[in-house]
């Protein structure tokens, strides 16, 4: 075969590829955690007429929206903000370890966003209402949960390891 026909060979690996795999952890890992959060506070308003999931998707504070949109589209809205902490997760942990953690953490501080959204619209439950503060955390800590599994999937998967220990 001539020698211009040849493919060269391949020395190194394609320096891009290095950083897919951390950008569609975190991708995933925010599409996973904001369904999970979406689905546990939609069943809890279902079964209990706390409006929490009301809160969840509400964009009655955003100026430059309609106040309502069709919940498809709120609820895709919701999952644009968890891919955005899912991917700042997996950068953090990446660069720091501790998934589990640092996931919890993630979930119990943005559980503290219940604070100014909660007064934000007249559709939403009460800054006192207790009911709504616990449906809203225990939704919070179970989101920042299924971030730390995923997290943890990652790092263990990365490193090929099995993610979850069995002594």
């Amino acid at each position: 075969m001539p020698h211009h026909f040849a493919k060269p060979p391949v020395t190194k690996p394609i320096q891009w590829l290095k950083h897919i795999l951390p950008w569609k952890c975190g991708i995933l890992t925010g599409i996973f955690s904001g369904f999970v959060l979406g689905f546990f506070l939609k069943a809890i308003e279902a079964s209990t007429d706390e409006k929490v999931y009301t809160l969840l998707l509400n964009i009655d504070f955003v100026p430059w929206l309609p106040p309502t949109f069709p919940e498809y589209i709120e609820f895709a809205l919701h999952l644009v903000v968890s891919i955005v902490i899912g991917a700042f997760y997996i950068w953090w942990v990446q660069r720091s370890g501790d998934p589990m953690f640092k996931g919890i953490l993630i979930g119990a501080l943005s559980s503290l966003l219940y604070i100014p959204l909660s007064q934000l619209s007249n559709r939403v439950p009460d800054l006192y209402d207790g009911k709504a503060i616990l449906y809203w955390l225990a939704g919070h800590l179970l989101f920042g949960t299924a971030i730390g599994v995923c997290g943890q999937i990652w790092q263990h998967t990365k490193k090929g390891e099995f993610p979850f220990k069995h002594d």
